[in-house]
């Protein structure tokens, strides 16, 4: 249950509106604005002399928040009913509705010549030259012949043929008010909502849209709008800049909540973008609302209220999730365009779950190399690669079908479905023809890709401990680095050539037959990323990792190996090395092997989603810091955070760790080129 504070009165909100607390005062104030402000005379202003604001104090579990509401002073007879515990009732008597029963023929008859004189009045309305001409055939009708259709074409009319400078003037006369009045308060809620509608392109007429404003609130807060023409009427007020009055339809929204169901939803989360005081009342009625129409939702729907999260950048949980248990229940029943913007939606919200994924291999195994849609495939290997789901039957079902639709592929897509193999270190099942395909599709489509995503290719290519050897004078070929240059925006072009550098790096160390390394080693000083989480737990835990190695002596923190680049990939957290060598010690990578230890802390996001699986770049650092000799010791950053403020078991841990150090791999033997270490 919700709590609004209204002082002095404290009122209890739920619903069904304000019948818990005080439910005499709640069916007291259920009137509507057309009974009391009569034919609309004397009250200009919209019904201002009436009507108040204010606002309240909402209160939904621990969320209080302070929302804006209208506010109606009621009349002695309404009062009197508030007292007496009576309910106003708007009908007419008995005695009036039996005589119209005996007189139904009669008004039938009346209706029919009604309808035909309201045809005549329309068509003198049209044949009218000037505003002044029209208010003048308003002012001549009496009040049964002028109704809410008349005065909505008069307004149509004066708006066609004045200018803005004319309407603005008009707009203060008792004739423009007559008309207007009639269609606020004796209009429905369409015609209402048409009008407003047809008043987006003048602005200027700020007296008339804040009547017909203030009169929709009105409507909606006594739940007279439905769901559908409370989104119409926000969306109308946006359009006309009447911010204000929109943060006040929430109360009508919560109490119809019952009214939204899976034909509408989409479009309250539509108008989640238009709200900014309010957004958070509406969406928590979302919340409650959702669960209960989820299984209903067509997929059009679907991708509807998740574009409309987009939008306001919001990922609440609760709908999140039952989204996700929609995508997971109806993936049978979606096409490849609705799988695609539903999966990009979910990416770009950061949102997956084991829902999501089971969803995405249900139909990467159902359909396979029968899918059409290239993007599609891009979509989720992107969602994978955001996510890190290292999910071999998808995996596997994306390189099929590059297998079987690389001839008809665009060289714009390869970096978006090669990459992620590459980032989440999964060799297909497929490889070899995998692997034959990509060379042979990169060879043909070379100069069409981008040279910043060929980089990038690249560097998936050594990740997987694949060593592309013909593509390597294209790489370093003068024309394509100053191609590489031009294209590639100011911004990036360190990073670019922080990854040629460890593209160069990784085939020397690796690579038995490439002719390097062929970029100069770097002497200049850089600024590293290190991340703080990593730096503060080595910090703490340094006295530990001091005692192991030996004493203070034989350790290093943060730093980097002469034969590395500097690059944040090659970034050692500890070292561990003979006493006094400190940070001006070189290696020998031919003859000190197993001698030297490497601590890196393994942040969550260096594995994929499980845990089980460390990424490809971290993979390929700690098989270099191997290839160099050194012994790699891997920390895992989430249990030395655990175990911190338990001395014996972080010390128990680390000794583990250091017995399963994994040992230095041989140095490749070259059949040409220098040795690393002998290389300047």
């Amino acid at each position: 249950m919700s709590r609004c504070v209204l002082s002095p009165l404290r009122l209890y909100r739920t619903g069904s509106g304000l019948q818990h607390f005080l439910p005499s005062f709640a069916r007291a104030c259920l009137f509507s604005s057309q009974g009391a402000a009569g034919d609309g005379k004397g009250n200009s202003g919209g019904g201002k002399g009436f009507v108040r604001n204010t606002t309240i104090l909402v209160q939904q579990g621990c969320d209080i928040q302070e929302l804006p509401v209208v506010v109606r002073k009621i009349a002695e007879d309404e009062f009197a009913a508030f007292i007496s515990n009576k309910i106003i009732d708007s009908q007419p008597p008995p005695g009036a509705v039996a005589a119209n029963g005996e007189s139904n023929g009669a008004v039938g008859l009346d209706a029919n010549a009604n309808d035909g004189n309201q045809d005549e009045i329309k068509k003198t309305i049209e044949e009218c030259l000037t505003a002044q001409g029209v208010c003048l055939v308003v002012e001549a009708l009496s009040e049964k012949e002028f109704t809410p259709d008349v005065a909505v074409r008069a307004v149509e009319k004066i708006l066609k043929i004045e200018n803005l400078l004319e309407l603005k003037h008009l707009e203060n006369r008792e004739e423009f008010e007559k008309i207007v009045s009639c269609i606020v308060y004796r209009g429905d809620n369409q015609t209402v909502l048409e009008v407003l509608d047809g008043l987006r392109n003048y602005m200027e007429l700020t007296k008339t849209i804040d009547m017909l404003g203030n009169e929709l609130v009105y409507r909606c807060s006594e739940t007279k709008l439905t769901i559908e023409q409370c989104c119409e009427a926000i969306e109308s007020l946006t359009q006309c800049r009447r911010y204000d009055i929109v943060e006040k339809f929430w109360s009508g929204l919560a109490d119809q909540e019952k009214q939204i169901d899976d034909k509408n939803i989409h479009k309250v989360f539509a108008i989640l973008p238009y709200l900014k005081v309010s957004r958070r009342a509406v969406l928590n009625v979302l919340e409650r609302r959702i669960p209960s129409v989820w299984w209903q939702m067509s997929p059009n729907t679907t991708i509807d209220v998740l574009q409309s999260l987009e939008t306001c950048k919001l990922s609440p949980f609760r709908i999140t999730q039952t989204l996700a248990r929609w995508l997971n229940t109806n993936i049978h029943a979606v096409s490849e365009d609705q799988l695609e913007a539903v999966l990009e939606s979910f990416t770009n919200l950061g949102y997956s779950e084991n829902q999501i994924e089971r969803a995405i291999e249900r139909y990467v195994k159902n359909k396979g190399v029968k899918i059409v849609s290239q993007s599609l495939i891009v979509t989720i290997l992107k969602h994978c690669q955001a996510f890190r789901l290292r999910n071999s039957h998808i995996l596997n079902g994306c390189s099929e079908f590059f297998i079987a639709h690389h001839e008809n592929l665009d060289p714009g897509y390869l970096r978006a479905i090669f990459c992620p193999f590459g980032y989440l270190d999964y060799q297909p099942v497929n490889s070899n023809k995998f692997w034959e395909t990509l060379d042979m599709y990169l060879d043909l489509n070379f100069t069409k890709i981008h040279p910043m995503e060929i980089i990038d290719i690249m560097f998936s290519y050594v990740s997987l401990e694949r060593y592309p050897l013909m593509f390597v004078n294209r790489i370093f070929n003068p024309y394509f680095l100053d191609v590489l240059h031009a294209r590639t925006r100011p911004e990036r072009l360190n990073r670019v050539r922080s990854l040629i550098k460890v593209f160069d790096t990784s085939l020397t160390l690796e690579c038995p037959d490439y002719d390097g390394p062929l970029l100069p080693r770097d002497h200049s000083a850089k600024t590293l990323f290190h991340d703080g989480r990593i730096k503060r737990i080595v910090n703490y835990i340094t006295p530990e990792l001091q005692k192991l190695a030996g004493g203070p002596d034989c350790m290093t923190k943060f730093t980097i190996l002469q034969h590395l680049p500097v690059h944040e990939l090659y970034l050692v957290d500890a070292i561990f090395h003979p006493c006094g060598m400190g940070n001006i010690f070189s290696l020998n990578t031919m003859k000190e092997r197993n001698i030297n230890v490497a601590v890196l802390v393994m942040l969550p996001e260096f594995f994929n989603s499980t845990g089980e699986h460390l990424i490809g770049s971290q993979a390929m650092r700690i098989r270099h810091l191997r290839r160099l000799g050194l012994r790699v010791v891997t920390l895992r950053f989430d249990t030395l955070y655990k175990l911190k403020v338990h001395p014996a078991e972080l010390e128990k841990y680390l000794v583990e760790r250091m017995k399963q150090a994994l040992d230095a791999l041989p140095t490749p033997k070259r059949t040409t080129g220098p040795d690393p270490e002998e290389s300047e």
